[in-house]
C-alpha cells in the first residue's frame, strides 16, 4: 500500500468502526427496549392526564442551536485546564515524572534525531502530505462531520462525540498556541538545525514556532475523545493509529522535532480527557478493557539507546 494512502484509509476506518460500535450498542439495547419489563415500567411511571407534577428543566447543551453555551463551555474549559497545575496531587507524579523524563531526553537528542533522518525530498513531501490530515481545520472538519452525522441519524451519542472532539481541539489549540508564542522555537529547517528556543528574529515572536506540534495536539485530542466515547478496541486502535501516524509524519517531514510531537500529543490527550470527564453525557462506563489498558500507560525512557516509549499492561487472565 502506498504511504500517502495510509492516513485517509485510517480516517475511513475510524468512521466505519464508530458506526459499527454504535450499531452494536443499538442492537444490544433493542431487546431491552421492547421487553415486557421495560414496557410495564414505562406504563407505571407515566403520569396520568390529571397529574401536574413539575418537570425538571432541560439542560442546555452546546450545539448548533446553542452557540452561546459553546462559548461558555470553552471559557470554563480554558479556566479549568490552565489552573489544573494548581490541583495536582502527589500521586500525579506517577505520570508526570516519566513524561518529564521522556520530554527531557527527547529535547537532548532532537537535533541528533533529525541529523540521522537526513534530507530526503521524496520522503519529506510524502510525510508532509500525510500529516496534513492533522491540520487544525481538517480535524475540526472531521469533528463537525461526526457531529452533523449524529444529528442526521438522531444519534445523540454520535453527535456528542463530534461536539466534544471539536471542543477538545479548540481547548488544546489554545494551550499549544500559547506555548508556541512563549517558546518561539526554530523548526528543524531553520537556523542551525538545533531547534533553539526563545529566538528573536527580526519579524518578532512567531505564532507558528516549532514547540509544540499543533498537528500532533489536534489529532490526539480528536483520537482521545473518539476512543473515550467508543471504548472498543477497534475504535481506539484506529483512532490512536491516526494520531500516531500524523505525529510521526511531522518528524519525517522535518517540520518538527520528536519533543515537539511528544508534548503536543500529551496536551491533546490530557485535554481530550478533561473534556470527556467534564462534558460527556453518553460516554460508557470506564470499566471496559480499553480503559483498563490505557490506565496502565506509563512513559519509559532508555538513555542507553536514546529512545522513549510507552509501556502498557495487558491482562490475559479473567
Amino acid at each position: 500500500m502506498r504511504l500517502h494512502r495510509l492516513l485517509p484509509l485510517l480516517s475511513v476506518l475510524l468512521a466505519a468502526s464508530m458506526l459499527s460500535a454504535q450499531s452494536a450498542e443499538t442492537a444490544a439495547l433493542a431487546p431491552l427496549a421492547n421487553s415486557p419489563e421495560t414496557t410495564d415500567a414505562a406504563q407505571t411511571s407515566a403520569p396520568s392526564s390529571t397529574q401536574t407534577a413539575p418537570q425538571p428543566s432541560a439542560q442546555v447543551i452546546c450545539g448548533i442551536t446553542h452557540l452561546l453555551r459553546c462559548v461558555q463551555d470553552l471559557g470554563e474549559d480554558d479556566r479549568g485546564i490552565l489552573t489544573s497545575p494548581l490541583r495536582l496531587k502527589p500521586r500525579d507524579a506517577e505520570w508526570i515524572a516519566p513524561l518529564g523524563a521522556a520530554t527531557g531526553l527527547a529535547l537532548a537528542y532532537d537535533a541528533d534525531a533529525q541529523q540521522q533522518l537526513g534530507v530526503d525530498t521524496s520522503r519529506m513531501n510524502t510525510a508532509s502530505n500525510i500529516s496534513m490530515m492533522g491540520e487544525f481545520w481538517i480535524t475540526g472538519g472531521e469533528s463537525a462531520s461526526i457531529y452533523f452525522l449524529g444529528l442526521a441519524k438522531k444519534n445523540p451519542h454520535l453527535a456528542e462525540t463530534g461536539r466534544l472532539a471539536a471542543e477538545a481541539i479548540l481547548d488544546s489549540g489554545t494551550v499549544t498556541l500559547g506555548l508556541k508564542v512563549a517558546t518561539n522555537r526554530e523548526r528543524p529547517y531553520q537556523g542551525n538545525g538545533n531547534g533553539n528556543f526563545w529566538t528573536t528574529p527580526s519579524t518578532g515572536w512567531s505564532w507558528d514556532s516549532s514547540f509544540p506540534s499543533g498537528h500532533a495536539t489536534a489529532s490526539m485530542a480528536l483520537a482521545r475523545v473518539v476512543a473515550g466515547e467508543y471504548p472498543r478496541w477497534y475504535v481506539a486502535s484506529t483512532a490512536y493509529a491516526f494520531a500516531e501516524t500524523v505525529s510521526i509524519c511531522r518528524v519525517l517531514a522535518r517540520d518538527h522535532f520528536p519533543s515537539d510531537v511528544l508534548v503536543g500529543q500529551s496536551i491533546g490527550f490530557l485535554t481530550g480527557n478533561y473534556v470527556l470527564n467534564h462534558r460527556a453525557l453518553y460516554r460508557p462506563g470506564k470499566s471496559g478493557a480499553v480503559a483498563r489498558i490505557l490506565s496502565t500507560a506509563t512513559p519509559i525512557v532508555d538513555p542507553a539507546t536514546h529512545t522513549t516509549g510507552l509501556a502498557l499492561s495487558i491482562p490475559v487472565g479473567r
